[in-house]
């Protein structure tokens, strides 16, 4: 074989193959293509039409593993989009419209592949009653969405169902009555909100439902310091856990 032949050879094997990685009169992608990491592994495989993806668009990892399974519906500018975590196991899924998320998305665990979040959007902003799971399946958290924005009912609940706390939000603040639960429902500590302080009168009560002490609130600091010292001091001295207004909101 002449060195002509040799590089005529070596040409074509360098060129992409006619069926994929292809451009249209206008410049866009057409077609089947299959774009690679610098290591060789395929990084995207889809089909386009007139530079839009149509059908399904599969992503991987560096390492090979499928990464999103994306179906498209060019008629409305929508996907669904079901993503993965490397170890192959479900990490999300829902709607995309015009590359923004809508309807509802579910996120899923990377250890055991139970359901961990809900999610409702309206085209990219959260709106709607975000729930989070425990991993049986009960529901731990609700918290209510307007644009983006805290605004409604947030409760958190024990993994038997009960409530474990309870409070409203206002323009992404605590604002209104503010309540936490024993595991039997007993009251536990109750007092307000406004614009994200304590304020009011807070009570607190022992496990049998006994009011055991009250403080007074004004924009977050307590009305009576040395009260305040005195009921730090006592429940450190009787080994209980403080449980404070403003380090409630971490709990």
């Amino acid at each position: 074989m002449t060195r002509v032949h040799l590089l005529l050879l070596f040409l074509i094997a360098a060129l992409p193959a006619k069926s994929q990685n292809q451009l249209d009169e206008k410049g866009l992608k057409t077609g089947h293509w299959k774009m690679e990491y610098p290591n060789g592994k395929t990084l995207y495989e889809a089909t386009f039409m007139e530079g839009k993806p149509v059908g399904e668009m599969i992503r991987y990892y560096e390492n090979g593993t499928v990464r999103a399974r994306m179906m498209f519906d060019t008629t409305l500018d929508r996907s669904y989009t079901h993503l993965y975590y490397e170890n192959g196991k479900s990490a999300a899924e829902g709607w995309y419209l015009e590359k923004k998320k809508d309807s509802v998305w579910t996120y899923y665990s990377q250890f055991d592949g139970s359901v961990r979040i809900r999610e409702p959007y309206e085209k990219g902003l959260l709106n709607g009653k975000v729930s989070l799971y425990y991993s049986s399946g009960a529901i731990s958290e609700e918290v209510s969405w307007e644009n983006q924005i805290k605004k409604g009912d947030w409760t958190q609940y024990y993994n038997t169902g009960n409530v474990r706390l309870s409070g409203q939000y206002i323009d992404d603040q605590l604002h209104g009555p503010y309540k936490v639960f024993y595991p039997d429902g007993t009251l536990k500590v109750t007092g307000d909100y406004i614009h994200n302080k304590s304020n009011g009168t807070w009570s607190f009560y022992d496990e049998s439902g006994d009011e055991v002490y009250t403080l007074e609130y004004l924009s977050g600091q307590p009305v009576d310091q040395e009260k305040y010292d005195q009921w730090v001091q006592d429940s450190f001295a009787n080994y209980k856990i403080i449980v404070e207004p403003e380090s409630i909101q971490q709990q």
